[in-house]
């Protein structure tokens, strides 16, 4: 049984397997690798993580893609990309320019042809669909979001979330859509990984994830991508859940990185990672954490 709570979609089920994507960026490339790891798992659970839309130039052919996967059942989220575009339609941005400045005049050409007022775009099946797309999807034993929860016991607690940072507060929903170090770290000056009490597996993308560093409080350390080594990764600490990081960086530049074209991630139900998708393996292989 499914219901939505808080933008949250609860699902009391517990699927085989999951495959999971997130952070597509207009990428043609990532489709393919859908479309491959659906193949191989016919009766997976398709689960979008957000950021479909800026970067790169097939928008209309991803959105497209995923309004005729959502009819057949996948599961589409939001990802903060698709919040600005809601705002830009609405004329309420947090900041005047944001979503342009971050490549939303590239995804109107490709979506209408030009770019368009606010007003078009409100008026067009593409708002109306992301519109309705919640943020979070959540199972017995995984929770999938774009940015993060807080990684407790109070996670799923809207009254939990009141930060101000930047001028914004990170109530609950901006939180999940938004938030880096907050999630990453238990101290952000020392980048130390947080631990995952939230008693599931969490999936999200959000972040090239390159970008990622830091060390355990047990004194590991993890070790340093180059930019164009955008891995699966997975952090976790022995007797938690993990939390497991997938933005391939297809909103990179792709004259210069022309192989960050996404990772697919095929999980089971308790959220073990069953097999990887990505410009290197295209038909997939098995995960190895590095």
């Amino acid at each position: 049984m499914k219901k939505i709570i808080n933008r949250t979609l609860l699902d009391d089920r517990v699927k085989e397997n999951y495959i999971f994507i997130s952070d597509i960026h207009g990428n043609l490339e990532t489709l393919d690798l859908i479309k491959q790891a659906t193949a191989d798992f016919p009766e997976a659970q398709l689960v979008a993580g957000g950021d479909y839309v800026d970067g790169r130039e097939h928008v209309k052919e991803v959105l497209d893609y995923l309004i005729e996967q959502k009819s057949e059942g996948a599961i589409v989220l939001l990802g903060n990309h698709e919040q600005m575009l809601l705002n830009f339609a609405e004329k309420q941005e947090h900041q005047d320019g944001i979503w342009v400045y971050n490549g939303g005049g590239k995804s109107l050409v490709s979506l209408f042809g030009s770019t368009v007022l606010p007003d078009e775009l409100r008026d067009s099946e593409y708002y109306r669909f992301l519109k309705g797309c919640p943020i979070m999807y959540e199972t017995p034993h995984l929770i999938f979001v774009h940015a993060s929860v807080r990684p407790d016991e109070q996670y799923n607690d809207p009254e939990t979330y009141s930060e101000i940072e930047y001028g914004l507060k990170f109530d609950y929903d901006f939180y999940r859509i938004w938030a880096r170090d907050k999630y990453w770290y238990s101290d952000s000056l020392l980048k130390m990984m947080a631990h995952n009490k939230t008693g599931k597996t969490i999936v999200t993308g959000h972040t090239p994830t390159a970008a990622l560093e830091g060390k355990y409080d047990d004194g590991r350390q993890m070790r340093r991508l180059s930019i164009d080594d955008c891995i699966v990764r997975t952090v976790q600490y022995p007797g938690e859940p993990a939390r497991i990081f997938t933005d391939g960086g297809s909103h990179s530049d792709p004259l210069i990185y022309p192989h960050n074209d996404g990772n697919v991630v095929v999980l089971d139900g308790m959220g073990k990672i069953v097999r990887v998708y990505n410009w290197k393996h295209p038909h997939g292989t098995r995960f190895e954490n590095q």
